[in-house]
């Protein structure tokens, strides 16, 4: 009976709070009751907002505990809701990836890429195998530091083996490549150790924008990205994700850093 009372009062303040037009002073009776994130964030990006943004107003969000996404989207509302609308409301499609930079979440769609099986000195070194993605530039572009980026990860993998972020190889051909197996006596598959980016993996805390039968999880490279074409690639034809990813190749998700 208390939870179901609390979720009423709950339930009751936000229909208040978002009854009229937003400001900084209904944001921050928000943030003093603790509300998730996710639901400040749903609230400028649905609401009619008329925010502060003088120097002294941010600073006093800030103490108030506004989170760097929250304060970004004070800044622009607009943003927030374009990122809000892209958001499905039974949660983020599997099928994209979220970058995340400077608060802001913009989704990334996947590419399917094509298998070259290249003989190595005449076959007498054996075979690899590459993912091919056509061009020589991903279309986005980010920042090497300070990006982050989110995935919905299947309950019953295991995020290490579901997720790489890989440094892909600039060809003559104007094409991106990486190997993806190879051997001489015995094949192995899987993306070469030397073009693997070292990432940390993050469960995230706030689950609720999560489908069904998937966990949300947060990557970040340990170091600096240099200059050159990447991609998070999800092994999604080795992992069954019901519903999803039809296709039998794995999930690249392109970008460059320049």
């Amino acid at each position: 009976m208390r939870s179901l009372a609390t979720a009423i009062l709950l339930f009751a303040f936000v229909t208040s709070a978002f009854a009229e037009t937003l400001t900084n002073s209904g944001l921050i009776k928000m943030l003093d009751a603790k509300l998730p994130e996710t639901v400040i964030l749903d609230a400028i990006a649905t609401q009619p907002t008329e925010f502060d943004t003088s120097a002294d107003a941010l600073i006093k969000l800030q103490s108030k505990g506004a989170s760097s996404a929250v304060m970004q989207a004070v800044l622009n509302p607009k943003k927030a809701r374009s990122v809000q609308q892209a958001v499905s409301p039974d949660g983020l499609n599997p099928e994209e990836v979220l970058v995340v930079q400077g608060g802001s979440e913009n989704s990334m769609k996947y590419i399917v890429p094509s298998v070259s099986t290249k003989a190595r000195a005449l076959g007498f070194g054996g075979v690899s195998s590459y993912a091919v993605l056509r061009g020589p530039k991903a279309t986005t572009r980010l920042p090497g530091t300070g990006v982050e980026f989110i995935v919905s990860v299947p309950e019953n993998a295991q995020p290490e083996s579901y997720i790489t972020l890989a440094s892909l190889a600039t060809r003559k051909n104007g094409t991106r490549e990486v190997s993806i197996g190879g051997g001489f006596m015995s094949y192995t598959s899987g993306i070469n150790k030397d073009r693997v980016i070292a990432i940390n993996i993050e469960l995230l805390e706030d689950q609720s924008r999560a489908r069904e039968d998937f966990l949300l999880y947060r990557i970040k490279p340990q170091s600096a990205l240099l200059a050159g074409e990447y991609a998070v690639v999800l092994y999604t034809s080795e992992v069954q994700t019901v519903g999803y990813f039809v296709q039998s190749s794995n999930s690249f998700f392109d970008f460059g850093v320049d």
